[in-house]
């Protein structure tokens, strides 16, 4: 007798969470990302706090670094830093979840606001 075939599970990851669920995912990926925007970009220089001056990387929360830093880059470290982060940053992290991998490809200015 011929053993049946599993049935796909593709296409079903959404439909498993509740709405409360996926926007706890979104959330968690939207912090993901920030943290690969604080690591790709120089932002410890515009920074106030002394840890992140002198560690030269952000310390902290990196969502006021970025407010403060993004609108000072040059449009081309901004390109570079998008594609820095598509890729998972300087150390090439891959995504935790399929929701991250998502909006890695979305522009940045939905990030750093």
């Amino acid at each position: 007798m011929a053993k049946r075939k599993k049935r796909g599970r593709r296409g079903l990851y959404n439909k498993r969470l509740t709405p409360d669920e996926q926007v706890a995912e979104r959330e968690t990926a939207f912090a993901a990302i920030r943290r690969l925007y604080g690591e790709a970009l120089p932002l410890w220089r515009w920074c106030g706090r002394g840890d992140c001056r002198r560690h030269k990387r952000c310390c902290g929360d990196v969502r006021p670094c970025l407010k403060r830093g993004w609108p000072q880059m040059p449009p081309s470290i901004q390109s570079v830093a998008y594609k820095e982060v598509m890729a998972g940053g300087p150390r090439r992290l891959p995504p935790a979840t399929h929701t991250e991998w998502e909006l890695r490809r979305y522009p940045p200015s939905n990030f750093v606001h």
